[in-house]
């Protein structure tokens, strides 16, 4: 057992860890973020995390690949490199310009201070969304940098989260459309949404709270509550008696389960097609992936792995009718395929340097479908055409960088051997980004403040070493600092004492 420095204030590691949860709890409570006040006090937030994490660098942090900050820095500074002023003759040329220059000239617009002009499109919605990263990259910059316990902590904080929002949920979907428990959302009807303005956005939330507390469950299946010495049990403490009889002591496998059911139960009266088939795709992966591991290892062997894979199976099987029959229909699905055709209209009129961030809803009305009159499209329904009208070829690289992350990283955690609680719970992250990566091919749950920062935490989660290579890496920073060139401290010569000369003279003599 290694020794941990207690959480103080002058301990970066624990300002980190304070900071992160604050800001994990506060993402969803207004509305998941959207509105503009609730979305400055994120924004706040993060400048704070990520001033202290730049001011006191964490003593357990990861340190980063060159082509991992590479990434983070091009996600970062490509919205600020869209607002750089060039001249109006050539912006004009540019692709997808030449409809708005002509537009401007005939406005007599151009030649009264306008000779320079962003590369965006519409420069302060560029600058709104470069803003609106500043939470998700914060959260994963100081996740990523903490020790595996205390990312391990935040992770029952994000389940503790989750739980809160389904119970919310069932609370509404039980109250009915009027409920007071609604805060003020008059538009999801009789679904649950939590304190998500869209229910498809609260079942994101929890699809990818699902697999992890599966996960959580599997690493619990077969162990039981802590042996005490009878030492322990002649003399206890009255504090101690407390903590004998408390929640903490429960079972953590029926905790776990609890959670687990509680999410599924709260994902399930979203009424959500997507979310609702999603969480059964994250059952059966859940399942495929820990049922050989039950309990860390596979405690009660091939019986053990048979009855979680029948239990998934039963699961499922009773999911099946309630994904056609309870889930309601998305009345955006039959236009969906019109956005996404508009889209990828624009896509190729502004490739391959985009229209800038924030410029979808403006751009996408010169597209609009002829199909779908007197609708606003705000958005894509898909992220990654989104993204690709907005930023261009390089929202193609970040996007296929990402996936070469995704897939690497999942051959480090794949160990064989035992495996830790912490490991469970990376796997069960990684689980969990591929269920949202395929729920952005038809929403946008990623352009929801909350999600954005859930998905994140996540991502750190996934991508963490593990605490056998935090281990390792303290070792090195030791032999590193003994100054020994990092030889073993054994081998080197023994220490020479001297006896001083006053006590060289026998005084008995």
């Amino acid at each position: 057992m290694t020794y941990k420095e207690p959480d103080r204030v002058g301990n970066p590691d624990a300002v980190l860890f304070y900071g992160l949860a604050t800001l994990l709890i506060f993402a969803p409570l207004f509305w998941a973020g959207y509105p503009p006040l609730p979305l400055l006090g994120l924004e706040l937030l993060a400048l704070a995390l990520l001033a202290w994490r730049f001011w006191s660098p964490p003593t357990a942090g990861l340190p980063l690949s060159r082509m991992a900050w590479g990434f983070l820095a091009l996600l970062f500074l490509l919205p600020l490199t869209q607002l750089l002023p060039i001249p109006m003759t050539f912006w004009a040329s540019l692709p997808g310009r030449a409809f708005y220059a002509e537009a401007l000239h005939q406005a007599s617009v151009v030649g009264f201070g306008f000779e320079w002009r962003a590369i965006s499109l519409i420069p302060a919605a560029t600058e709104t969304a470069w803003l609106a990263l500043l939470p998700p990259l914060a959260v994963f910059l100081a996740a990523v940098n903490l020790d595996s316990q205390r990312l391990f902590k935040l992770t029952l904080v994000f389940l503790g989260i989750a739980v809160v929002e389904a119970l919310l949920g069932l609370i509404q979907y039980g109250d009915g459309p009027n409920s007071l428990f609604r805060l003020g959302n008059t538009l999801m009807g009789e679904s649950a949404s939590g304190t998500y303005i869209n229910r498809n956005h609260l079942a994101g939330l929890l699809e990818m709270a699902l697999p992890v507390s599966l996960a959580l469950l599997a690493v619990t299946v077969g162990q039981g509550r802590p042996q005490h010495s009878s030492s322990s049990r002649r003399r206890r403490t009255f504090r101690q008696w407390l903590v004998r009889f408390s929640a903490a002591r429960l079972n953590q496998a029926a905790l776990y389960g609890a959670v687990a059911l509680a999410i599924l139960l709260g994902l399930i009266f979203t009424r959500s097609r997507t979310g609702v088939g999603l969480a059964m795709l994250g059952i059966l992966l859940a399942t495929l992936t820990f049922s050989t591991r039950l309990g860390g290892r596979n405690v009660y062997g091939l019986i053990g792995t048979f009855t979680a894979i029948g239990i998934s199976l039963a699961s499922l099987i009773g999911l099946a009718p309630l994904w056609s029959r309870f889930t309601l229909q998305d009345p955006m699905e039959d236009g969906r395929w019109l956005i996404f055709d508009a889209t990828v209209q624009a896509v190729g009129n502004f490739f391959p340097l985009g229209s800038g961030a924030g410029t979808f809803e403006d751009v996408l009305q010169r597209f609009h479908p002829a199909d779908f009159p007197g609708v606003t499209i705000n958005r894509a329904h898909n992220d990654y055409l989104e993204w690709l009208l907005e930023f261009g070829l390089i929202a193609a690289l970040l996007i296929a960088l990402w996936l070469a992350f995704y897939v690497r990283q999942w051959a480090r955690v794949w160990k064989r051997g035992e495996w830790s609680s912490f490991r469970f719970a990376q796997a069960g992250a990684g689980i969990a980004l591929l269920l949202m990566m395929l729920h952005s091919l038809v929403d946008f749950n990623l352009r929801t403040p909350a999600n954005a920062v859930f998905t994140a935490f996540l991502a750190a989660l996934f991508f963490h070493r593990s605490p056998e290579e935090e281990r390792q890496s303290s070792r090195h920073q030791r032999k590193a600092a003994s100054g020994d060139g990092g030889s073993d401290n054994r081998s080197s010569s023994p220490p020479v004492y001297t006896i001083p000369p006053e006590n060289q003279a026998n005084p008995f003599a």
